[in-house]
């Protein structure tokens, strides 16, 4: 828990250092272009932009040199470490299938090399990564077997169904549209537990791929989209 309430600081420091940012601009802009307002309520114009954006805009680097803080200055480690080359890849992983059904992760990996793609539904780039990576492997890797692995759930409280329906239903519309062939599972992720799925695998961006050996040792790691070539996988 320690590990994410660091990551709740680190998105906090940079929404304050961000507003305040916001702050300066809008209050120049206000100045120069309303005559009719004084300094006061062109501040306190502002500082309400300033305060919205605060709680709900994206944490962003620093505008001025894009440099994110260090570990130090927000009290300590952000994220866990990652699953490095050569460690024993997790076999107790909770996933479902796409009828909505818990799966044996550990018997899908068991003895075979596989490629493991951990994507996020709700963006288009992670996505596409799919489709990606199994025309690659269809080529260069067809002994080598790919699980996908979504690792958000979609919001479904007003339509009455539980997250993991919802999300199945999703996964099987992308499958249809993008031409998925190779199984698919839903990858429940609790992003601010100790024993989420994101930190105890160390993400630092999706898709992450693990290309695992057939006992199940990390063997390659990649981070975002790639330019899938030749030895790769």
């Amino acid at each position: 828990m320690a590990v994410a309430k660091r990551g709740l600081q680190y998105l906090f420091f940079y929404q304050i250092k961000e507003s305040r940012q916001s702050m300066k601009r809008k209050t120049a802009l206000i100045r120069k272009g309303t005559g009719a307002l004084s300094r006061r309520a062109g501040l306190s114009v502002a500082l309400g932009f300033a305060f919205l954006q605060m709680f709900s805009g994206a944490a962003m680097a620093d505008s001025k040199d894009g440099i994110f803080p260090t570990a130090e200055q927000v009290g300590g480690q952000v994220y866990p470490d990652p699953i490095k080359v050569g460690a024993k890849f997790p076999t107790d992983i909770e996933i479902f299938d796409l009828s909505g059904k818990p799966a044996d992760f550990g018997k899908l990996i068991a003895g075979k090399r596989t490629v493991l793609v951990f994507f996020i539904s709700a963006v288009p780039v992670s996505v596409n990564e799919l489709k990606k990576v199994q025309d690659f492997m269809a080529k260069n890797a067809a002994t080598t077997q790919m699980l996908s692995l979504n690792t958000d759930t979609v919001g479904t409280a007003l339509m009455g169904i539980s997250p993991i329906e919802g999300t199945v239903r999703t996964l099987n519309v992308i499958k249809k549209e993008k031409g998925i062939t190779t199984p698919m599972y839903v990858a429940p992720n609790d992003a601010l537990s100790p024993t989420g799925l994101s930190n105890r695998l160390g993400f630092r961006g999706l898709p992450t791929i693990f290309v695992l050996t057939a006992s199940g040792v990390v063997e390659k790691v990649f981070v975002g989209p790639q330019n899938w070539k030749h030895g790769d996988i």
